[in-house]
């Protein structure tokens, strides 16, 4: 299988691939990258209709379909009459969805209709998770329904080997799994502005500050993250925190008196985060549950430690007291007493972060991981 003649279909809900400046993360470039190895990449992504996003063209080969769902419920619908209309015009090859749920049900159609191979990929630690089935009422249904889907996929794509370990605890064949992590443009990690950084670092006043990224989500866990912050401000005074991504409201979230600097932003771009990350101490994850942790590559890639709850994810990235801590899920004490240490051990600090570095440069290289993508992408298509 050739550029040439590999054209692939995707199917995915992030609207922001349709954006013409996204706050947030690198889908774009991500998606320009896989398109330089195939023919063609047509993307079709969920999007509001009050969003009056329009078709998006990132590159030659990568053309993005927004659905402009009147409902989220009509996404199923919409995603299936844009690919038709791909399908009619065009022989696809292949089609990728990204998750075993909705994505997965629109794939499995096309797969049925088209005769095309079909991928799913796990981006969520799902299966054997009671904090994920517990965090909406529909998630059991949705359950049943990946149950499902993934027998009837050709392949499967999970970003940790700790998700492909559940798989196939409950009989899905490993040799249609493959583990490949998201491609994370490491690189960029080392370009920062640094006046902007002493800028930043100014406004702490001198304290040691602790960072969190993540958007407002149940499976970040917060309520744990918080009551962490607090602990450690008990102990130790010159303290600063600040969380990008949520847009809480800190003061009322964290009890404390005024000496705790607290920040929170909602939404920046990355090479903005990636000031924050050099202005900042220590990494903190207090997630109940995480497929991968991306955040977590991309603070141990500047030389943060990192103190993270075990998670499927974050187990795959850190080894314990050697490149990061892992603490149990929920426990805001024992987050607590890990930064505590990194607080008042600077040179281990030190250590550990410059050992994470080290880690997520040789495991995590972008290009690497997209030619370990692209391969199996053709694996699928020639078991047709």
């Amino acid at each position: 299988m050739t550029k040439k003649n590999l054209k692939i279909v995707t199917i995915n809900i992030d609207y922001t691939l349709a954006m013409d400046s996204p706050n947030f993360g690198d889908a774009q470039e991500r998606n320009i990258l896989y398109g330089k190895h195939v023919n063609k990449i047509f993307s079709i992504t969920h999007s509001p209709k009050k969003m009056k996003l329009k078709n998006k063209k990132l590159s030659e080969q990568v053309e993005i379909f927004p659905t402009s769902s009147i409902k989220p419920h009509f996404f199923l619908f919409d995603a299936l009459n844009i690919a038709r209309l791909i399908f009619i015009n065009h022989k696809i090859d292949l089609v990728l969805t990204q998750d075993p749920f909705i994505t997965g049900l629109v794939g499995y159609i096309l797969k049925k209709r088209y005769g095309c191979s079909f991928l799913i990929h796990f981006h969520g630690d799902f299966w054997s998770n009671k904090y994920w089935l517990r965090e909406k009422w529909y998630n059991p249904i949705l359950f049943l329904l990946s149950k499902f889907l993934v027998k009837k996929a050709d392949g499967i794509r999970v970003v940790s080997s700790g998700i492909k370990d559940k798989l196939v605890k409950k009989g899905i064949d490993e040799n249609k799994i493959r583990v490949i992590p998201t491609p994370v443009d490491l690189k960029k990690f080392k370009d920062y502005d640094k006046k902007k950084v002493e800028k930043i670092k100014k406004e702490y006043q001198g304290r040691k500050v602790i960072i969190n990224v993540g958007r407002k989500d149940p499976a970040k866990d917060y309520k744990t993250l918080y009551k962490a912050i607090e602990l450690v401000y008990r102990d130790y005074k010159k303290l600063a925190f600040l969380q990008i991504g949520n847009g809480d409201y800190l003061p009322e979230k964290i009890k404390a008196d005024e000496n705790l600097i607290l920040k929170s932003i909602d939404k920046i771009s990355q090479k903005e985060v990636i000031n924050y990350y050099y202005a900042s101490d220590i990494y903190i994850s207090s997630s109940c549950h995480e497929s991968l942790g991306k955040v977590l590559i991309e603070a141990m890639a500047i030389s943060l430690p990192v103190v993270a709850t075990n998670t499927t994810g974050s187990k795959e990235i850190i080894e314990d007291e050697k490149n990061g801590f892992l603490v149990p899920i929920g426990d805001s004490q024992a987050l607590a007493k890990k930064i505590l240490f990194l607080l008042n051990n600077s040179d281990k600090a030190e250590k550990i972060g410059k050992s994470g570095q080290q880690m997520v440069m040789k495991k995590f290289n972008q290009q690497k991981i997209i030619k370990q993508t692209i391969k199996f992408w053709k694996d699928l298509v020639k078991r047709k």
